[in-house]
């Protein structure tokens, strides 16, 4: 079921849960969403996104490496785009990282479930996801996934 769903609630809550792992990476989650920004989405569902793409950034990212969160409304959609400024991914890879059971990370590392599992659920949601790798032309490292949403407001009533 969708419904208004804030995106930065929804961040903050992902990189809450990302963070109570303290055997983890530390790295720093900046979350720059407008805190009045209202997606057409399974908050749930979209948490589990977050949660997915987050996890990975902070598994390619250095150690205190940054990963930004912001969102732009255009309009008729939200871009949502979450940035880190780990290792990257090759370019023959980018197009097989949404398959079921792919995975880069070392054997026991991952399921290689998580990207596929983002890719469904922006589906299921009327959305998409795509990746930019490296974010910067001339670089090596950084990723950048781009969310896709409807845009949304808790007042009116929702058409589906």
């Amino acid at each position: 079921q969708l419904g208004p769903a804030n995106l930065a609630d929804c961040v903050d809550e992902a990189i809450s849960l990302l963070s109570l792992d303290r055997d983890a990476r530390a790295v720093v989650f900046s979350n720059h969403c407008d805190r009045e920004m209202v997606v057409l989405a399974n908050a749930q569902r979209l948490l589990q996104v977050f949660i997915n793409l987050l996890s990975n950034a902070r598994d390619a990212s250095p150690d205190q490496g940054e990963i930004t969160v912001w969102a732009q409304d255009n309009d008729n959609q939200v871009t949502i785009h979450v940035e880190d400024q780990g290792r990257g991914i090759a370019p023959e890879m980018q197009s097989r990282v949404f398959e079921p059971f792919y995975t880069s990370k070392e054997p026991g590392e991952g399921t290689g479930l998580g990207l596929a599992l983002v890719f469904s659920i922006m589906e299921d949601m009327g959305g998409s996801v795509h990746i930019t790798s490296p974010v910067h032309a001339g670089e090596t490292a950084g990723t950048r996934l781009t969310l896709s949403l409807a845009p949304a407001n808790y007042g009116a009533e929702l058409e589906v």
